[in-house]
């Protein structure tokens, strides 16, 4: 497939359309851009699947947790490189299936899990981290708390989503236009998602206070996922 066939076929995966709900900041804004570039000179390769994606950003995603705990600034830029690289293969691999039509349970299962497996991954080598340089132990309760959230705001909603009491998602009935759009997902960087945490780790690494994307996500979870859990509990009593 030509180049303009392969950028018609691609486009789809930057479109935020009129429902953003659950979409993240980071990934509309980060994410899947830089995924949409990377298909467009590599969408085509017979070979590469999704789930080589896959491989790859749990790849890139084992090495900047390990590369940050060297603990020093250089460490640290190159930890936020591979993880925010790790974040484009992450989208990327969901935008090939979609692209070529080709998806599977087992890719998406595997796509799922890996997700986990590398928030766990993250929070532990960065909380460590934090804790050799300062003593403080508390580092660890604010690892737990984001990551005891992201999971639990992960399992309500394949929890009511298994009983199907989630209920459509509400779409504008009007086109908002690109400017109501773009305000829209410019304040969605309050929501503090769960994609955003490479955000605001790779912010915290790059000004060399590794500590900074702790306090964010161990502060912001809990709120996120109370209100989160109360709505789908909601959901579920309907």
């Amino acid at each position: 497939m030509g180049f303009l066939e392969r950028y018609e076929g691609l486009r789809p995966g930057l479109a935020v359309g009129r429902n953003t709900n659950n979409l993240d900041f980071w990934g509309i804004t980060f994410g899947r851009p830089t995924a949409f570039g990377l298909l467009l000179l590599i969408g085509d390769i017979s070979w590469l699947t999704p789930n080589i994606l896959t491989h790859m950003s749990n790849i890139c995603l084992v090495a900047g947790a390990v590369i940050l705990m060297k603990a020093t600034w250089p460490a640290y830029i190159l930890a936020a490189i591979l993880l925010n690289v790790s974040l484009t293969f992450d989208c990327a691999d969901g935008q090939l299936a979609r692209y070529r039509k080709n998806g599977s349970l087992l890719g998406s299962y595997y796509d799922k899990v890996s997700d986990y497996f590398g928030m766990i991954l993250l929070y532990s080598t960065l909380s460590w981290t934090v804790f050799t340089q300062t003593g403080h132990a508390w580092y660890f309760i604010l690892a737990l708390s984001a990551l005891g959230c992201n999971m639990m705001t992960g399992y309500t909603k394949w929890l009511v989503t298994a009983h199907n009491k989630m209920p459509p998602a509400k779409v504008d009935e009007r086109d908002p236009g690109r400017a109501r759009t773009a305000l829209r997902v410019a304040l969605k960087i309050f929501e503090f998602n769960e994609l955003d945490l490479f955000l605001w780790i790779g912010l915290g690494l790059l000004m060399n206070k590794p500590e900074i994307g702790l306090i964010v996500m161990g502060v912001t979870q809990p709120i996120a996922a109370l209100g989160t859990v109360i709505k789908r509990g909601y959901f579920m009593s309907r």
